[in-house]
């Protein structure tokens, strides 16, 4: 095996398990994981909503502002998600989509979806 298969195979073997892939997601439903795994790194961007921009006065960083940000301004209404704008916004229902440049993948988006299901607490 040559030294970029093995390098992908520990890349592969170091990756959690997603519903995409054919599995189960164990990842958490909690802002601790969300927060720096989905948020922060597709939409605390430089571009975009991090507090050196922080467009449309939206600042999703660090993880304790963002939280309150998205609670506070209504954009997630804990326990139900078909309410809370968050969702809509990720699937582009409507006119807008975030970010912009890529959709975040959709077991992404469920993951943020079961945290608001369960009370969008910040833990």
């Amino acid at each position: 095996m040559g030294c970029r298969a093995s390098w992908c195979l520990g890349l592969l073997l170091a990756t959690p398990l997603v519903a995409g892939c054919g599995g189960a997601d164990n990842r958490p439903a909690r802002w601790s994981f969300i927060a720096p795994a989905i948020i922060e790194p597709s939409c605390a961007t430089i571009s975009c909503h991090s507090t050196v921009t922080g467009r449309a006065g939206v600042t999703l960083e660090p993880r304790e502002v963002a939280w309150h940000t998205v609670t506070d301004r209504h954009f997630v209404i804990p326990f139900h998600p078909e309410l809370s704008e968050m969702p809509a916004l990720l699937r582009a229902e409507g006119s807008r989509r975030m970010p912009p440049d890529f959709p975040l993948p959709e077991v992404d988006i469920a993951l943020i979806e079961q945290w608001i299901t369960n009370g969008a607490h910040d833990d």
